[in-house]
């Protein structure tokens, strides 16, 4: 077994299409450190990557909090990276829950036992009869789509 161990890249960037996609990638990873040191903690850590082609700078967040606060902050973050990567024209910022959030969602959103039980007393002091009905439908079936 050789002692020296050489990075997988090495060998990828021997083939032109994928040397581009690796450039490509590494260029976006070094913008994106660039817009880390300009965000305040923990704003950076939600700014999950950026692109910038032609002016745009594109900017993905995970959440929607996280990207009505990154909007403000897209007036230091062109100053900032102007001078070295030339004139931001406009600034688009996305949604991409990471996948731990969406996994989550998607395994069941299942009421808990103290959930049920405060619908079910909730529904029994209540004198509308379609309200109390309704909080015990809730109950009885959690919120599972049907």
């Amino acid at each position: 077994m050789p002692k020296h161990f050489q990075h997988a890249s090495r060998f990828l960037r021997h083939n032109e299409k994928i040397a581009g996609c690796l450039t490509a990638i590494e260029r976006h990873t070094q913008l994106l450190h660039e817009i880390r040191a300009v965000l305040p903690p923990p704003l950076d850590e939600h700014c999950l990557h950026a692109a910038l082609d032609t002016g745009v700078l594109t900017l993905i967040t995970d959440s929607p909090v996280w990207s009505s606060r990154l909007r403000f902050f897209t007036p230091e973050l062109e100053h900032h990276l102007t001078p070295r990567h030339g004139p931001i024209v406009t600034c688009r910022i996305r949604v991409q829950p990471r996948a731990s959030v969406s996994s989550s969602k998607a395994s069941g959103n299942m009421l808990s036992t103290t959930t049920i039980q405060h619908l079910m007393d909730a529904a029994a002091g209540i004198e509308d009869a379609r309200l109390a009905a309704a909080l015990r439908r809730l109950a009885k079936g959690g919120t599972r789509k049907r």
